[in-house]
C-alpha cells in the first residue's frame, strides 16, 4: 500500500504517524518558547528536523507532514 505525499489524518490510521503530525505541528507553533527560553529555538528545530528525516525514511517524502499542497483552479 503506498502513502500519499503528505500527511492525511482522514486515510492514515497509524497513531504513531499522527502524533508525530501533532508535535510537528506544535514546534511550528511555538513562538512564544522561542522568545523565553534559552537556546529553544535551536531544540525545536533539531525536533522538526528528526520528524521530517523519519519521514523521509518511512515515506521518501521529507516534506510529508507539512500542510497539504494547494490546488489551483
Amino acid at each position: 500500500m503506498s502513502r500519499p505525499l503528505w500527511y492525511d489524518p482522514e486515510t492514515d490510521p497509524s497513531q504513531f504517524m499522527a502524533a508525530l503530525w501533532k508535535v510537528r505541528h506544535l514546534c511550528t507553533r511555538a513562538e512564544h518558547v522561542r522568545v523565553t527560553v534559552p537556546g529553544s529555538y535551536i531544540l525545536i528545530q533539531a525536533i522538526m528536523s528528526a520528524i521530517d528525516d523519519f519521514a523521509e525514511r518511512e515515506t521518501g517524502n521529507r516534506e510529508y507532514f507539512w500542510n497539504k499542497p494547494h490546488k489551483a483552479g
